[in-house]
């Protein structure tokens, strides 16, 4: 869990601040898939971005039960996990009160950038809300989305290859991609290099599960210990390290502000509001605890698919016990590319 430094926390009220520097294989089965059967659609009107699927030849690897998307990355993009998804845009909609994002975007801009899209909720609502935008959507991963706007473009693309766009974007959005790469600050240079001069970048994360009242050799701590741990191992770290303000800066972007909601898990705070969230954000943590695991535990740790779940049926009965006040916090860290490089 990263420090946030001065960044002040609050449940479910907005808390800006300068961020911190130090804050914030088991046996497989592979399938070809060809992307001329994919469910996304393309366009002529992608021209100015990277891969279309119709380029694209997509490998799936059955595992323990759960589909992915290759043999690398460890989170599913099965219908199980694709349902966690929604629920989790849901929970985003109702922490920001209906926005999207914490970006002062003006009212007008012209291209928008999502990556690490997955079933692509936040683009579709994009799309949306800023019609006379281009919003392109990118992934590794092939989902179902359906009623796409015409604004809003789907493809695939590995953002840990050089970004080939040649039109920059307004914004680029990356949500719940912890874990998913080795190398932030390559990112981030990218993200710096496609975007106009004055266009801002939001990187939006949460936190392990906090329980205040537990001990630490309660079955949350010891599934967030060995996750980690595996994800160390593997190479690409989970948590909001990503999210310092060092990395963002030594890739030129200025102005980096950080927000920290606090989103409870479950029912039991008093206010209404907080339980409707704490009510879905339960849902989306115990759907969410085998899909951020199993890869990584059975693969990494050597452990075996029952041990894994296991463990998870322990961590969710801890999590819906009496008198368990558990919460995540959520961070939104906004960098701002200067209109004149320094």
């Amino acid at each position: 869990m990263s420090d946030t430094g001065g960044t002040e926390t609050k449940e479910l009220t907005t808390a800006e601040a300068d961020d911190d520097e130090d804050g914030a294989d088991s046996h497989s089965e592979a399938s070809k898939v060809s992307s001329a059967s994919a469910p996304y659609s393309t366009s002529e009107r992608s021209h100015n971005s990277t891969k279309s699927l119709t380029e694209s030849i997509l490998t799936y690897s059955s595992e323990n039960g759960r589909h992915y998307c290759n043999e690398t990355y460890f989170m599913p993009n099965d219908d199980t996990e694709q349902t966690r998804l929604n629920i989790l845009h849901q929970v985003y909609l109702m922490l920001l009160d209906g926005e999207l994002t914490t970006a002062p975007l003006p009212r007008r801009i012209q291209r928008v950038l999502d990556v690490g899209t997955g079933p692509g909720d936040w683009a579709i609502t994009m799309g949306e809300k800023y019609c006379g935008a281009e919003v392109i959507a990118t992934d590794i991963s092939v989902f179902q989305p359906t009623d796409v706007p015409r604004n809003v473009l789907f493809q695939i693309d590995d953002a840990t290859e050089e970004w080939t766009f040649t039109q920059p974007f307004d914004f680029i959005h990356l949500r719940n991609l912890s874990g998913a790469f080795s190398d932030w600050g390559s990112i981030y240079m990218e993200a710096y290099k496609h975007l106009k001069p004055g266009g801002y970048l939001e990187i939006a994360e949460f936190e392990d599960i906090q329980m205040p009242k537990s001990s630490p050799n309660s079955y949350v701590s010891i599934f967030a210990a060995a996750v980690q741990a595996a994800a160390e191992k593997a190479g690409t770290p989970v948590g909001t390290g990503h999210l310092k303000r060092s990395l963002l800066e030594g890739a030129g972007f200025r102005n980096v502000r950080t927000t920290i909601l606090d989103v409870p898990i479950g029912t039991w705070p008093k206010d209404t509001k907080k339980q409707s969230i704490g009510k879905m954000w339960l849902i989306g943590v115990l759907e969410g605890l085998e899909a951020t695991s199993l890869r990584l535990l059975t693969r990494e740790m050597n452990w075996n698919a029952q041990d894994v779940r296991e463990l998870c049926d322990k961590v969710k009965a801890e999590l819906v016990g009496p008198k368990i006040e558990a919460k995540t916090p959520f961070h939104f860290v906004v960098a701002r590319k200067p209109f004149i490089a320094l």
